[in-house]
């Protein structure tokens, strides 16, 4: 089933949804995005494209542009909050994990402004303001209803419509998700407040008792990306546009030390969101309809895969759609080649929450042994996620 000259419908114009669009105009489909939003509003913050990422953004001719507008990241550092000494220090430009792509930290809207305007010039039709409210079967088409009363009828509907998604409900998933006992903070620090003539390009994460923080620079160093996470019992909801008060945030950290306290005191445009999990569902499909990206496996950002992993789906439904002889066809092989790497990169993201908020003889313990591997084979660390960096499913991996 070819997808030259195929109709495609995709409800949400975020990463998912953008980069399966091009992904499928780049193999001749007529592809039309549904984006409840009135247009492109300037608002998100950073998010880290790694290699298994990356790998797909070069191969749908974005390398460029990406590598204009984004930081490459050369360390990550891992370090107790107490002390101002690396746990570990991941090399990120001498080790590729048998993937040469590099780790970049970008604004969200950077990297969405980018994608907008390749899927346009791909042809791609981007209709805002339309807020989906209905999803049903017609006795051969999908049909949406949105809020202005319109209707759309589709054969292929593309569920990028995120953690709240309806096309999740119409497949028939509408488990509740489970709050993880953490809550995250992010904002955006602008770089002339922190004390430092040359931000490093490296991402930090700094962690301890049942909280860590994460920081890194966008926009050519001119801002620090940071979230924070605290463990709490606290119910908050999901989502990651709620703003909170600075006062929160700070107080949350305030045995932590000065340097930490400081750059929490400059933090502006604070948003706060609660921390869930959701049973990655049997079936990602109907006979028309399929789910990608946070519509189908929303995940804790311990690892920073969310976005890498909506790229990677949008590579491989295009692929599928593109070489199986039917949509049904397409939709199972797509599932089939997705559900263990999503399993795998979901538990993996779910342990890392954990270890960074360690406390008592287990924290000291994570922390010695971080440290002793480092010093003795710095490799070590890096090694262990070559089965997630190492693969680029543009490439067949």
């Amino acid at each position: 089933m070819a997808l030259r000259n195929k109709s495609v419908s995709i409800l949400g114009a975020g990463i998912s949804g953008l980069t399966s669009a091009i992904a499928m105009a780049r193999l001749g489909a007529d592809v039309t995005i549904f984006e409840r939003a009135k247009k492109n509003l300037n608002t998100g913050a950073g998010i880290q494209i790694s290699p298994n990422g990356f790998g797909v953004m070069s191969a749908l001719g974005l390398k460029e542009a990406l590598a204009l507008k984004g930081n490459v990241l050369e360390y990550i550092n891992v370090q107790n909050y107490k002390k101002p000494s690396f746990s570990a220090r991941v090399d990120l430009i001498n080790v590729t994990h048998g993937n040469v792509h590099p780790h970049i930290a970008i604004h969200r809207f950077d990297l969405i402004n980018i994608l907008m305007k390749t899927a346009v010039k791909l042809g791609v039709k981007i209709l805002f303001n339309k807020q989906a409210n209905g999803i049903t079967k017609a006795s051969e088409s999908v049909k949406i209803k949105f809020s202005d009363q319109t209707y759309h009828e589709c054969q292929i509907l593309v569920g990028a419509d995120g953690i709240h998604s309806l096309t999740r409900k119409f497949i028939g998933c509408d488990e509740t998700p489970k709050f993880t006992g953490k809550v995250a903070w992010r904002a955006l620090i602008e770089s002339k407040f922190i004390p430092l003539n040359d931000i490093p390009s490296e991402a930090t994460i700094r962690f301890g008792p049942n909280r860590h923080i994460v920081t890194y620079p966008i926009r050519e160093g001119k801002l620090i990306n940071l979230v924070a996470v605290e463990k709490r019992e606290e119910w908050t909801a999901e989502g990651w546009d709620l703003p909170d008060n600075r006062a929160n945030l700070e107080r949350s950290f305030q045995h932590w030390p000065t340097d930490v306290r400081k750059l929490l005191s400059v933090a502006e445009n604070i948003k706060l969101w609660g921390l869930f999990v959701h049973e990655l569902p049997n079936k990602w499909h109907s006979d028309m309809a399929v789910l990608i990206g946070d519509a189908c496996h929303p995940m804790v950002p311990f690892l920073g895969q969310g976005a890498n992993m909506a790229i990677e789906d949008a590579w491989v439904l295009a692929e599928e759609l593109d070489n199986s002889g039917n949509i049904l066809d397409a939709f199972k092989s797509f599932q089939a080649r997705r559900f263990r790497r999503i399993t795998k990169v979901a538990s993996a993201s779910s342990s890392n929450g954990d270890i960074y908020h360690a406390v008592g003889v287990r924290a000291n313990l994570i922390n010695i042994g971080m440290k002793a591997s480092y010093r003795l084979k710095p490799s070590f660390i890096q090694s262990k996620y070559d089965w997630l960096y190492g693969v680029d499913v543009s490439r067949g991996d």
